[in-house]
């Protein structure tokens, strides 16, 4: 015979009023916070979905803070890069401007004046920091100022050949800056030829026609006039200078005196300097020897390509070199600027790939985890009704006895 005593009938409604208040209890959580799975023990396979799901929003996330990053960087070296272009165009034509032979020697130190002021606007542009106070074009030295003065016309690289990149796709990294040394420093110059004569030692006369020369500018060799008896190496060397920058349009070749009373050949641009001397012109008669004088390239850093401009035009001499190495300049800037416009558009399409992904993985975590209001709802009111039915059935339970039947 099983008994049954008030106080295990008053125990049983108890607890099953309290299973339903946790359900209520439960299902008033699941509504205020929006969420349907609040624990793994509610859904363990959801909620390792859920988990995943978590890290790889948080990789995309770091992927987009990534590529935010660099293209904040890369807009402030874009914004330099157009400064540097815009200031070399301008050294260009004062260049040509300064290189004009009917240049007074006060307008020729105006120019200089000008090319001195871009050199320094140049420097600061190479020493350009981004918003956090790193320095652009220093690679992975981004704490060092770059690019120093050392003396008047030389320069210094503090920084590295280093370039930072950035992860912003699983298999995608993109530079976030260039280092200086390959934009700034190791710059190409234009092809030069140099010939340095001896002071002449004999001061008869040379005939025309025995002295050809040829720049290698395509236009051929040229013939000089007859040269003059002269007194000594000074005179010969003028003389020499005179006839050789006379023909200087057609062969592009330039002659200077040195302080020994030689003669400096120069040519920019062509392949080489050839001369060819015969009967009256001799080694002894001009100070030069016979032959093929090829040019050569070099590389040399724009601050010194302006400071030298600079330095030409203060002298009021020919700077015609200086012009194709400051277009070569130009270009090496442009070049960049197009790779920097290269990498911003890279990022831009990937920002927009990276963010249709964020939003599919949003929208497969929000199908595991968030909350059908509208069911959720109802079976809260079903769980109420419920609850307030144990409560009420408790309570006539409760006042029962035997007393009723007495």
């Amino acid at each position: 015979m099983y008994r049954i005593s008030t106080s295990m009938i008053s125990q049983r409604a108890i607890n099953a009023m309290l299973r339903q208040q946790n359900k209520t209890s439960e299902t008033q959580l699941q509504i205020s916070t929006g969420r349907r799975v609040l624990s793994p023990a509610d859904d363990p396979a959801s909620a390792t979905r859920v988990l995943g799901l978590n890290g790889a929003l948080g990789r995309v996330q770091q992927y987009q803070d990534n590529a935010s990053r660099a293209q904040s960087r890369l807009e402030s070296e874009e914004g330099a890069l157009i400064g540097a272009t815009n200031l070399l165009q301008r050294a260009a034509e004062l260049a040509v401007q300064g290189n004009n032979g009917t240049l007074s020697e006060t307008d020729s130190k105006a120019v200089a004046s000008e090319i001195r002021q871009l050199l320094d606007q140049l420097l600061s542009l190479a020493n350009t920091q981004d918003s956090g106070g790193e320095y652009i074009f220093g690679g992975f030295q981004t704490g060092t100022k770059p690019f120093i003065s050392q003396a008047t016309g030389s320069y210094e690289y503090q920084g590295d050949l280093g370039q930072r990149r950035l992860q912003i796709s699983p298999d995608r990294q993109v530079a976030d800056g260039d280092n200086g040394y390959e934009l700034f420093m190791n710059v190409a110059t234009g092809k030069v030829a140099e010939v340095s004569g001896a002071a002449a030692t004999v001061f008869t006369p040379i005939a025309s026609g025995d002295i050809v020369i040829d720049g290698g500018n395509g236009n051929g060799p040229v013939s000089l006039g007859a040269i003059p008896a002269a007194a000594n190496a000074g005179e010969r060397a003028a003389q020499l200078a005179t006839a050789i920058n006379g023909q200087f349009v057609q062969t592009g070749i330039r002659a200077t005196i040195g302080a020994g009373d030689n003669l400096i050949l120069s040519q920019v641009g062509g392949t080489g300097i050839d001369i060819q001397l015969s009967n009256s012109a001799t080694t002894d008669t001009t100070g030069f020897t016979a032959g093929n004088f090829p040019g050569s390239s070099g590389k040399r850093n724009m601050f010194e390509t302006l400071h030298g401009l600079a330095t030409g035009l203060e002298a009021n001499q020919p700077v015609e070199r200086y012009i194709a190495d400051i277009q070569l300049a130009l270009d090496n800037v442009i070049s960049t600027h197009s790779g920097v416009g290269a990498r911003m558009n890279s990022i831009e399409g990937q920002q927009e790939m990276n963010a249709d992904l964020e939003l599919s993985l949003q929208r497969h975590k929000s199908t595991e985890e968030d909350l059908d209001y509208a069911e959720a709802i109802a079976r809260f009111e079903r769980q109420m009704t419920a609850l307030q039915a144990a409560q009420q059935t408790y309570v006539k339970i409760k006042g029962l006895s035997l007393f009723n039947y007495l």
